[in-house]
C-alpha cells in the first residue's frame, strides 16, 4: 500500500513540474508572439512613412518637370527610383510606366564624373540622342507628371 502511495506521490509531482514548465513556455510562446506582432506593426509604420515620404518626392520632382527646372531624362531617372518605394495603385504603377520607360532608354548615357571624362564630340552626340529619346516621350511624361502631381498621400 505504501508503495502505490510513494508512486502516486512522485506522479503527481512529475505531473505537477511538467504542468508548470507547460506554462512557462506557454507565457513565453506568448511574450514571442506580441513581440512579433508588435514588430509587424512597427515595419508597417516605416512602410508607410517612407512611401509618404517616396509620394512626396515624386510630387516635387513631377513639379519641377512640369516648370522645366529638369530635363526629361533627370526627372524619368529620380521618379523611376521613387516609384519603387510608393506602394503604387494601377493607375499610379501606369504613371511611373512611362518615367521607369525613359530612364530605361538613357541609361546608357554616361552621368556625373563619367560624363566629365566624355570628349565634347561624344558629349554632344550622346546629348542630341537624349534629347531625341526624350521628344519621344515628352507628350506622355507631361501628362503623367500632371496627374502625378496630384497622388494622394497614404
Amino acid at each position: 500500500m505504501n508503495l502505490i502511495f510513494i508512486t502516486a506521490g512522485l506522479g503527481s509531482i512529475v505531473v505537477l513540474i511538467l504542468g508548470a514548465y507547460a506554462i512557462y513556455l506557454y507565457l513565453q510562446l506568448r511574450a514571442k508572439a506580441a513581440e512579433g506582432k508588435q514588430a509587424i506593426e512597427q515595419l508597417n509604420t516605416q512602410l508607410q512613412a517612407k512611401d509618404a515620404e517616396a509620394r512626396q518626392s515624386v510630387q516635387i520632382i513631377a513639379r519641377a518637370l512640369l516648370q522645366k527646372d529638369l530635363s526629361e531624362t533627370e526627372a524619368a531617372m529620380r521618379i523611376a527610383y521613387l516609384s519603387q518605394q510608393v506602394i503604387a495603385s494601377d493607375d499610379e504603377t501606369e504613371q511611373f510606366s512611362v518615367f521607369r520607360q525613359l530612364a530605361e532608354a538613357t541609361s546608357h548615357i554616361p552621368i556625373l564624373e563619367d560624363w566629365q571624362m566624355l570628349e565634347k564630340s561624344e558629349k554632344r552626340r550622346l546629348s542630341a540622342e537624349r534629347v531625341t529619346i526624350e521628344a519621344t516621350y515628352a507628350e506622355f511624361m507631361q501628362a503623367s507628371a500632371e496627374k502625378l502631381v496630384n497622388i494622394k498621400q497614404g
